[in-house]
């Protein structure tokens, strides 16, 4: 049956712009995390205290492990005056608290180290603060922040990719491409080798983990990473013993629910796992599987090429293949867009590191998919093309372990170098207008602790003499005034100054910052940015209003602009739905072959239903 014109043109759009979603830069998504960063302390970063604190209470943007978190604090002569120190607050597991500290007339740096509860992953930094008159000279007042990159992590997760990705992979290959009966001994041990090397690289990964937590033990049993790495190596080396010792007729089957299992496990200790809710972890869940498919497959081609006697015919494995790697490759990269924009708040940002390796991983696996294109296009008929179909497979295999090696690297990397804050709709005044170029933040955006910061533009920074905070809590009807400083000269002298200097950013912008601002739950504010000229006149104000539920902001964000994840729900919905009703129906995709179609329209039209209404729910009525 010939493919419609119109269906051909619609694959080619869609496929575009599959590849091309992941390289679309600077919209300002709604989500981000980092690795356990710093967001809020008490005292602030560079302020200068009256008297020595009751308490330091450092406030980080996921929650905390007790192993490997902790914080020392240092004079300006560098003589310790508690090393290994803090509790994390059994009411907040985001605090780390420092009770009943006695400091001295000084200045004093506070070093901390953070093992996140939610991705497993490690960060340290340092901030400076004073008490009482000190001519001790103090640094500015930002804090500093690093989480190194571990190259064990990053080898050990490629390797357990590679061993969970083939397991799962393998056993779909074997059921809607190979359809040789019960999958065959070799395959078998070439999937249970596989997976016993995830088990060692798993393993591995956690007795270092451990080492740097200081108890391999303690980490195993005492912290969520480590369960879940040990339930990783478990499941996987279970798996390759089931495959060593099971009937034949069960083969796919455990290779199959081994890899599901493992690859589970496995997003469920990365960055998906920081973000709020299930939907993110099963997406990432999805976004592997898709990849695994892929991955498989061409694995399994380029076997059949060096091999052909053990397999059919080459031009029998194209066309199944090419309709499973149609469907895997859209889910993959429709789920990859949701990812990146929930994980960095914009699809690609070149100057993070993050954001240069996915970079990276887009372009080879563009680079990977045009190969592949060609291999699709010559449906098994062994053109010459580049080669040969024996050389295309290998460069589309190359590329295929590149993207998941940088998978790997992105995995152990801060999907942002800066956790953010939660932004404040700015209210208009009685004309209708507000203060342009002036916006607001509060970080974490929690009850409890928060750090506000109030972006204004250059211009307005270099003309103003002081920016005032009112606080005006409109529960209770208390009433505070704060004086916002200029990012990185907390605790100065600055009044009279042009204020341009060290706050202002590449962009235009200028950052001014209150410390240490407690917001309880349940309260409801009215606050006031007022800009005080060099004279303390009132040149501008500004409104913003916002209420905090018992987890955080619920009322006054700001309206975000683009929520490209509710445009991933509506394709994938809406997609699937069709792919579900052509696959039932008996249609097939261009070039593929109709029983092969059947199953991957099917079985990818379900899973793009089911995880699209998700994101829908979870965006529209959830939050």
């Amino acid at each position: 049956m010939r493919t419609p014109r119109a269906w051909r043109l619609a694959a080619t759009v869609a496929m575009l712009a599959v590849l091309a979603g992941p390289a679309l830069p600077g919209l300002a998504g709604t989500v981000a995390r980092a690795h356990a960063q710093l967001v809020a302390s008490s005292p602030g970063p560079g302020t200068t205290l009256p008297e020595s604190p009751d308490e330091l209470r450092l406030i980080f943007s996921e929650p905390l492990e007790a192993q490997l978190t902790s914080l020392d604090v240092v004079d300006a002569g560098g003589v310790p005056i508690v090393e290994r120190a803090g509790v994390i607050d059994a009411d907040d597991p985001f605090a780390l608290v420092l009770p009943a500290v006695d400091l001295a007339d000084g200045t004093y740096t506070v070093t901390w180290r953070t093992l996140s509860a939610a991705d497993g992953h490690t960060a340290e930094g340092f901030f400076t603060f004073a008490v009482g008159n000190t001519a001790e000279p103090m640094p500015a007042g930002t804090a500093s922040t690093h989480a190194e990159r571990d190259p064990i992590d990053v080898v050990g997760r490629w390797l357990t990719y590679l061993g969970l990705l083939l397991a799962l992979g393998g056993a779909v290959i074997q059921r809607v491409v190979l359809r040789t009966g019960p999958m065959s001994r070799a395959t078998a041990r070439g999937l249970a080798l596989g997976l016993v090397v995830a088990a060692a690289a798993t393993l591995g990964m956690a007795v270092a983990n451990g080492l740097e937590a200081g108890g391999i033990v303690e980490y195993l049993v005492g912290t969520r990473n480590g369960v879940l790495q040990l339930a990783r190596a478990a499941v996987a080396a279970a798996g390759a013993i089931a495959l060593a010792v099971v009937p034949p007729s069960v083969r796919v089957a455990a290779a199959g629910v081994t890899g599901l299992v493992g690859i589970v496990l496995l997003v469920a200790a990365g960055h998906a796992a920081a973000l709020p809710g299930p939907v993110p972890v099963l997406v990432g869940v999805t976004h592997v599987a898709g990849a695994a498919v892929w991955i498989s497959g061409i694995a399994t081609l380029v076997v059949a090429a060096v091999r052909p006697s053990a397999f059919p015919p080459i031009s029998e494995l194209v066309p199944r293949f090419s309709a499973l790697a149609l469907v895997s490759i859209g889910m993959v990269g429709l789920t990859g867009v949701y990812s990146a924009w929930t994980q960095t708040g914009v699809l690609l940002d070149p100057g993070t590191e993050y954001g240069r390796a996915l970079l990276a991983k887009t372009g080879l696996a563009a680079a990977a998919l045009a190969i592949g294109g060609l291999n699709y296009l010559d449906g098994g008929r062994m053109r010459r093309w580049v080669g040969g179909m024996r050389s295309r497979l290998t460069l589309e295999a190359a590329g295929a372990a590149g993207v998941l090696l940088l998978a790997a690297v992105l995995a152990t990397t801060p999907p942002a170098e800066e956790a953010p804050g939660v932004p404040i709709a700015a209210l208009p005044d009685a004309f209708g207008a507000v203060t342009p170029g002036m916006s607001m933040t509060l970080s974490p955006g929690r009850p409890g602790l928060n750090r506000i910061v109030v972006s204004t533009t250059d211009a307005m920074a270099m003309t103003s003499g002081a920016l005032e905070l009112g606080l005006d809590r409109l529960d209770t009807g208390a009433s505070t005034r704060v004086r916002l400083h200029p990012e990185g000269m907390a605790g100065m002298d600055h009044g009279g100054m042009p204020m341009g200097g060290d706050s202002a950013s590449a962009d235009g912008t200028a950052s001014w910052i209150a410390d240490a601002v407690i917001l309880p739950a349940g309260s409801r504010w009215d606050t006031s940015v007022r800009v005080l000229g060099s004279s303390g006149a009132e040149l501008a104000r500004q409104r913003f209003a916002f209420a905090l539920s018992d987890e955080r902001v619920s009322a006054g964000r700001a309206a975000v602009p683009l929520d490209l994840t509710l445009g991933v729900a509506a394709v994938l919905v809406t997609v699937g739905a069709l792919g579900i009703g052509v696959g039932l129906g008996g249609g097939r995709l261009p070039r593929c072959e109709r029983a092969a179609s059947r199953w991957a329209l099917s079985g990818g039209g379900i899973v793009g239903v089911l995880i699209g209404a998700s994101i829908g729910i979870e965006r529209l009525f959830v939050r």
